[in-house]
């Protein structure tokens, strides 16, 4: 997995919790303290273990967690990849995902990123469908990208759930619009 995620990861934990408990939480997942690099790339079992652990430990489930860190964090994953986010409207950026994973795909190695696209349904609403070879989906955190990305644009937007993978889809969907 991208580098970003896991050093978000860190600073979510550490900003809701302290440095100590971040700590504590590598030696429950059985991880090393690493400096993470957002442009490096990282075992995908290290985000697991970490939330796995983080879930066993808070008072959220971990479809909360994911959700509440992907809104989290949506705004790096803009600055990081602001190269290829040339758009200044939600629904037009939501609308080149595809290219836009596409793109960041081909500049990245080792890195391999979830089939994201999204297809206009009206002038105020997008569908974003969201496919992963990652077991687990991680459809929380997809859901939290989708609700930080619409507050990073600073949109009045909705993001809704309406399939998941999770439930036996093919894909997880979801509506984003304005109300």
């Amino acid at each position: 997995m991208h580098g970003i995620v896991h050093k978000t990861l860190k600073e979510y934990v550490v900003d809701r919790t302290d440095e100590e408990t971040w700590e504590t939480i590598l030696d429950r997942a059985d991880l090393e303290p690493a400096l993470y690099l957002p442009v490096s790339t990282y075992d995908d079992h290290e985000i697991e273990a970490i939330l796995s652990t983080l879930a066993s430990m808070a008072t959220q489930n971990r479809r909360q967690i994911e959700r509440d860190f992907g809104r989290t964090l949506a705004p790096e994953l803009l600055s990081t990849f602001n190269a290829h986010v040339r758009d200044d409207d939600l629904f037009v950026l939501l609308e080149r995902l595809e290219g836009i994973i596409n793109d960041v795909d081909a500049a990245t190695d080792d890195t391999a990123l979830p089939s994201v696209s999204g297809t206009r349904d009206g002038d105020d609403s997008v569908r974003v469908t969201y496919r992963t070879h990652r077991e687990p989906t991680y459809c929380g955190l997809a859901h939290g990208v989708l609700e930080g990305v619409a507050r990073a644009f600073d949109a009045d937007a909705t993001v809704t759930e309406q399939r998941c993978v999770d439930d036996g889809e093919g894909a997880c969907v979801f509506l984003v619009e304005r109300p």
